[in-house]
């Protein structure tokens, strides 16, 4: 039998433990305990209605209602963080439905990534400040570092509005915008969807080409098996708000409770 639990360690990148949430009367999750150890990809999948997003914006600080349990982002309890402050932690998350600003480049809306690491105030700023150039010279530069990770999909279309670029490269950015927060933990919900294969394999190396040089854990939660395959060292798997199963993929998809989960 699979196993379900796992026991965090100094250096995880994040420990949930015994997280209990409800909505009203209703249990979303119940006891759920999840370990990304530090530089791993791990993924997260479940049918819906399982209690993956409600997990996720736990962890993210979407929801900060009340709930028992314990949430460590590299060591820190986050429970009275809001969200904007995680960052300061090493969290980043890409949401499932893709949040950009339609009407600025895809340099500007990286930009807004690195705000958590901007010194200068907004007074300075506006006035152009000589330490506030230099300092949006030097996030510039490292906005172009990070789309030059993705190859030639992004920095040759810096200077275009986002509305105009392909499904696939609005992710990129996307990614990339919250790369700037220099995270050590990436929070990814469904990145491939909506993506053909083609777009897929391309993304799912390039996540994968992150984690190796960059050293960024991941939790992916994601529908398309072949890419959680792929990328992820372990596996847990959510089905009305409990963890059912934890381990490699190749055990995962053999797991008697984890098939009548998902076709059942």
């Amino acid at each position: 039998m699979t196993d379900t639990a796992e026991t965090p360690k100094m250096g995880d990148a994040l420990s949930v433990s015994n997280l209990t949430l409800s909505y009203g009367g209703v249990k979303a999750l119940a006891g759920v305990s999840v370990v990304v150890p530090s530089g791993e990809i791990i993924g997260l999948i479940g049918p819906n209605g399982s209690g993956k997003s409600s997990l996720i914006n736990v962890i993210s600080g979407a929801y900060r209602g009340p709930y028992q349990g314990e949430v460590c982002i590299n060591g820190t309890d986050v429970h009275d963080m809001p969200a904007h402050r995680r960052a300061s932690v090493g969290m980043s998350r890409i949401f499932q439905g893709i949040r950009l600003f339609d009407t600025l480049t895809v340099e500007q809306n990286i930009l807004l990534g690195g705000h958590v690491h901007y010194a200068t105030g907004y007074v300075a700023s506006i006035l152009r400040t000589p330490r506030a150039r230099l300092e949006m010279a030097e996030q510039r530069e490292r906005a172009r570092a990070v789309m030059a990770l993705f190859g030639d999909r992004l920095l040759p279309r810096a200077d275009q509005q986002v509305l105009s670029l392909s499904y696939a490269n609005r992710r990129r950015v996307e990614i990339s915008r919250a790369l700037m927060t220099a995270p050590e933990l990436l929070l990814l919900d469904e990145p491939m969807a909506g993506m053909n294969p083609h777009e897929t394999e391309e993304l799912t190396e390039q996540l994968r080409a992150l984690n190796r040089a960059q050293k960024i854990s991941m939790l992916l939660v994601e529908h398309k098996m072949s890419v959680i395959g792929d990328l992820c060292a372990n596996v847990y798997v959510l089905s009305s708000g409990t963890v059912i199963a934890h381990g490699p993929v190749g055990m995962i998809q053999q797991d008697e409770k984890v098939v009548e989960a998902f076709l059942g």
